[in-house]
C-alpha cells in the first residue's frame, strides 16, 4: 500500500483540490482519496511536489500502421516514459502489440468513428504547447478514456480506478498554466 500527499490534485469534475492523500493498493487501483484543510505529516506518507494528475490516455495515429516491429517498440516506450497509461490504436496495432507482449500501457482498438484529433506528439507536449493547458489536459485524460469506453479504469483519479499517477512540477499555480518549464514526473 502507499499513501501519496502533494499540494494539489486534478479531481474529476476537472477542478482542482488542495492536499490530497491518495492511498493506493498493492495492484494500483485507488482504495482511497481525502482531501485535507492544511498539510499534515502522517505515517508512511510520501509527499510529492507539484500537481497530481492520473496517466494519460491518447491514441496512436492511423499512420503508423505499417510499423515495423523495432520502430513500435520505440514508439510504444516513448509513450510510456511520458506517462500515457492507456492508448487507443487501430486493430493492426493492436495485434501487433500483443505479439509483442508489450505491457506497462494498455493498449485497446479504438472506435472506427473515434473523432478525436490524432496528434504525432506525446501527450504531455500537447498539453504544455496548448493555449488552455487545463483544458486540454482533461482531454488527455478524462476525456480520452470515455472516448475509449474505460473512463471509469483510466484517465481519472477516483476511488477504484487505476490510472497510473504523474505529478507536474513547475506550474503557475494562479493560473495553473502547464508551459515548456513545467516538468513531468512518474509517480506510479
Amino acid at each position: 500500500m502507499r499513501k501519496i500527499a502533494s499540494h494539489y490534485w486534478l479531481r474529476p469534475d476537472g477542478t482542482i483540490g488542495k492536499f490530497p492523500v491518495l492511498v493506493f493498493n498493492d495492484q494500483n487501483v485507488i482504495e482511497e482519496i481525502r482531501e485535507r484543510d492544511v498539510f499534515k505529516e502522517e505515517a508512511s506518507l510520501e509527499l510529492v511536489n507539484g500537481f497530481l494528475i492520473p496517466g494519460f490516455v491518447d491514441f496512436i495515429p492511423d499512420t503508423l500502421s505499417g510499423m515495423e516491429d523495432d520502430d513500435l517498440k520505440r514508439y510504444l516506450n516513448r509513450q510510456l516514459i511520458d506517462g500515457t497509461r492507456l492508448l487507443g490504436a487501430p486493430n493492426e496495432i493492436v495485434k501487433k502489440a500483443k505479439q509483442l507482449n508489450f505491457k506497462g500501457i494498455n493498449i485497446v482498438e479504438y472506435p472506427v468513428d473515434q473523432s478525436n484529433e490524432v496528434v504525432d506528439l506525446s501527450a504531455f507536449a500537447q498539453i504544455q504547447s496548448a493555449t488552455d493547458s487545463i483544458a486540454h489536459l482533461m482531454r488527455m485524460t478524462v476525456e480520452n478514456a470515455k472516448l475509449l469506453g474505460l473512463g471509469n479504469s483510466y484517465g481519472v483519479l477516483q476511488v477504484g480506478a487505476k490510472p497510473g499517477l504523474l505529478a507536474i512540477s513547475n506550474v503557475d499555480y494562479n493560473t495553473f498554466a502547464i508551459d515548456g518549464k513545467s516538468k513531468l514526473k512518474i509517480i506510479i
